[in-house]
């Protein structure tokens, strides 16, 4: 477990990844020690997405959240903790892989008293206010001079305010690094704007038994976005299936043959978004004689006027248009 701004980490070997086991991990080891979180993210293992899980959060009032399928890089701060934790177990270990769970405290220790560059502080920084003193410092330590004694009230004035002046820079760092990484991130991503009732193909990551991944297609549909819960969210239907999908794993499907059950799907669609905007999105009637406008393009427009309604301007049925 990782917390968001102080990169606070925390690893708790398992005998088992149950949600029994898991949940009372989560409660007992951090949230009991460190507070209740506000929100938790996880990705979409069994053990996290199970009822007991979600009924654990509802209960404290943790609003969970969860990553896309396939899509580690949307709680990449876990995954990258995971391999540099993977990388120092390794080290530590030297073959005796019977003993992985001994070191993982010593690992989660110096892990958190390293300073981040995202923060330009270490995790004991910002969570305590203070560094953790370790065996190098205790082998090494330069004599210490007796200063002037503290009251307990100026103690704790002087460590929150320097609590206050870390967090404060943290954020300063924080918002520099994730400007940076944005920039970088979009000299090479691809824009495409999706729209409700487009065909696209999916990217299938599932191995199937007796199936060689080698040899089958990377692409499974097409399916039919069904809604764009944000520019880079696709909620999808592939038959009788719906999920949520990021934009990475998708593309714009451009065969002129679909299948019936898509074309079905999209006709309904389109007799609930199409309509006829010189009488008023407000209504909701359309015209059928209407060229096909759906009402996220017809708002960009500042007029239009369907063939029909042009033909009729004069008095006939359809109206005048705008």
């Amino acid at each position: 477990m990782v917390d968001q701004f102080t990169k606070w980490v925390e690893c708790i070997p398992l005998p088992s990844q149950t949600a029994e086991v898991t949940a009372k991990a989560a409660v007992n080891e951090f949230f009991c020690r460190f507070g209740y979180p506000l929100q938790i993210f996880t990705d979409q293992g069994r053990n996290f997405e199970s009822q007991l899980f979600k009924n654990v959060c509802e209960v404290l009032h943790i609003h969970k959240g969860r990553t896309t399928p396939y899509h580690p890089s949307s709680n990449g701060q876990v995954e990258r903790y995971n391999r540099t934790l993977m990388n120092a177990v390794r080290c530590y270990l030297q073959g005796r892989q019977n003993r992985w769970d001994e070191c993982i405290p010593e690992i989660a220790a110096a892990l958190r008293a390293s300073v981040n560059r995202n923060t330009g502080f270490t995790p004991n920084r910002l969570m305590f206010g203070r560094e953790s003193t370790t065996p190098m410092e205790l082998m090494f330590a330069p004599p210490r001079h007796p200063g002037a004694v503290q009251s307990p009230q100026t103690y704790v004035s002087t460590l929150e305010a320097d609590l206050q002046d870390a967090h404060k820079h943290a954020r300063e760092t924080l918002k520099t690094t994730q400007e940076r990484t944005k920039r970088d991130y979009d000299i090479k991503a691809r824009s495409f704007v999706y729209a409700v009732g487009d065909a696209v193909y999916v990217s299938d990551k599932a191995s199937l038994k007796g199936r060689c991944d080698k040899l089958k297609s990377p692409w499974k549909g097409p399916g039919l976005v069904l809604g764009v819960i944000t520019p880079y969210l696709l909620r999808i239907q592939i038959r009788n299936a719906v999920s949520v999908v990021n934009h990475d794993h998708v593309k714009i499907c451009r065969d002129r043959d679909l299948p019936r059950w898509l074309l079905r799907a999209r006709r309904r669609i389109d007799e609930g978004a199409v309509y006829c905007i010189c009488r008023g999105p407000d209504t909701g009637w359309f015209h059928c004689n209407c060229v096909n406008i759906k009402p996220i393009d017809a708002k960009k427009l500042p007029t239009y006027s369907c063939p029909e309604c042009i033909l009729d301007a004069g008095g006939g049925k359809g109206g005048k248009g705008v």
